[in-house]
Parts: C-alpha cells; structure tokens; sequence
C-alpha cells in the first residue's frame, strides 16, 4: 500500500499525519489525529470527570 494511500483505521479518512494506537486500544493500523485525540480521551480521564466543562 502507498504511503498516501493510509486510512484511519476508526473513521476511513485519509491521513496526512499517522498516530500509532496504544496497545490497550486493540486497534490495529493507524489513526487520524481527531480519533487518536478522542481515543486518548476515553483512556486517560476519568468517567466522572468527561462532562466537566473548563471555565
């Protein structure tokens, strides 16, 4: 496969930087930066705390 030709491997869309998933993710191939980001989210902070809103 063509380095121009990458994927996301959560969303489809193609990528212009690759992020490698965590290994606790259980995501095989690369992410776009807007599904890493969200991906990072759900793994680092706390259920509790996902709703709070910085002022």
């Amino acid at each position: 496969m063509d380095k121009n030709e990458l994927k996301c491997a959560l969303c489809g869309n193609k990528l212009t930087f690759r992020y490698k998933s965590m290994s606790e993710w259980n995501i095989s191939g690369y992410l776009c930066g807007v599904c890493y980001d969200k991906k990072l989210s759900e793994f680092y902070i706390s259920p509790d705390r996902r709703d709070i809103v910085k002022r």
